[in-house]
């Protein structure tokens, strides 16, 4: 049995006004300080992880494939090195997958994809590209995502929401988007629209996994984090488990589509209608910060002739209790 949920559409965040995974769609409690306000992740705190992310990888695989025997599994891979990471692990276990790559507005992300396709012709891996236009994102994909994944901001995992369309109903597509981000306020966790994801597999009735969300994976990369790098991160710890993939230049994919990210940000921004961008960690970290500032609120009210006012909306909201149980 496993220790970690490695089951499919794996829900791990609540908010707290409507105690599920969706978010409300009025009167959303959050804010622009602190963007976890309305949410929180209701695992406990990660930190579990083995020496090197090879061992980790190779177990939850095992596990996963185990449980889903029954299943046939479709990677996604952008020809970054975390998908490729993720195939290879499927490889060497001699466990057999598909794989599907989207191509941007004619090829504007052709440098990328040479890895994945370069990747898959040397294994003799079935390869499929998906073409996606700019027309069929803004018009078609787009407004769908915001409809059953409550996206906010991100246009380039919007994009990868119509990969679902090639998936069959006895397949999982997997996918590896799901790396921790940081703030700096509260630390690790997840910006939403990675986790939107696992909503628009769910409301969709399709089947979706991601292993970079999982704790040992979650730690090896929140490990390696490096804000000064593209992607937040030092990718030596993949090159050095899996020495035999290729070093690569870190790209998003969308470096020559930077109109389209733009302007395609902002439809998302308007179709969404401008919802908060909510940052998806541990309720005892948001509590932790909610308190900080409200302790620097007292000084700041103490000797002022609103004191008694800031005091009388402490009562009547509560100031809730934290512990420091996060570490």
């Amino acid at each position: 049995m496993s220790l970690y949920d490695i089951s499919i559409n794996r829900v791990y965040w609540k908010y707290v006004q409507t105690n599920s995974y969706m978010r409300p769609l009025k009167n959303y409690y959050c804010h622009t300080t602190i963007p976890s306000l309305g949410s929180y992740v209701n695992t406990p705190y990660y930190k579990d992880h083995k020496e090197t992310i090879r061992e980790d990888y190779f177990d939850l695989v095992r596990q996963f494939v185990n449980k889903y025997k029954n299943y046939e599994f479709v990677l996604g891979m952008s020809g970054g090195i975390d998908s490729e990471v993720c195939a290879e692990t499927f490889y060497q276990l001699g466990i057999p997958f598909r794989v599907l790559s989207l191509r941007l507005f004619n090829g504007q992300n052709d440098f990328d994809l040479v890895y994945a396709a370069k990747y898959c012709k040397d294994r003799d891996i079935n390869y499929k590209i998906i073409p996606l236009s700019y027309d069929k994102l803004i018009e078609d994909i787009l407004p769908k995502a915001v409809k059953y994944g409550q996206f906010t901001h991100s246009i380039s995992q919007v994009a990868l929401t119509y990969l679902f369309e090639f998936i069959g109903d006895n397949e999982i597509l997997i996918n590896s988007g799901h790396n921790p981000d940081y703030y700096q306020t509260l630390g690790f966790g997840w910006w939403e629209d990675s986790p939107n994801y696992v909503k628009y597999a769910i409301n969709t009735n399709k089947k979706f996994m991601t292993f970079t969300s999982l704790e040992p994976i979650f730690c090896h990369y929140a490990k390696n984090h490096d804000s000064t790098q593209p992607g937040e991160k030092d990718n030596t710890f993949l090159y050095e488990s899996y020495d035999n993939l290729p070093n690569r230049i870190k790209y998003t994919g969308w470096e020559k589509s930077s109109e389209e990210l733009h302007e395609g940000s902002a439809y998302l921004r308007k179709e969404c209608k401008h919802a908060y961008q909510t940052f998806l960690t541990w309720r005892n970290v948001t509590l932790k910060y909610k308190k900080t500032i409200q302790d620097s609120l007292d000084k700041h009210f103490e000797n002022s002739n609103l004191y008694e006012s800031w005091v009388e909306y402490k009562l009547l909201t509560g100031l809730e209790y934290v512990q420091n149980n996060t570490k």
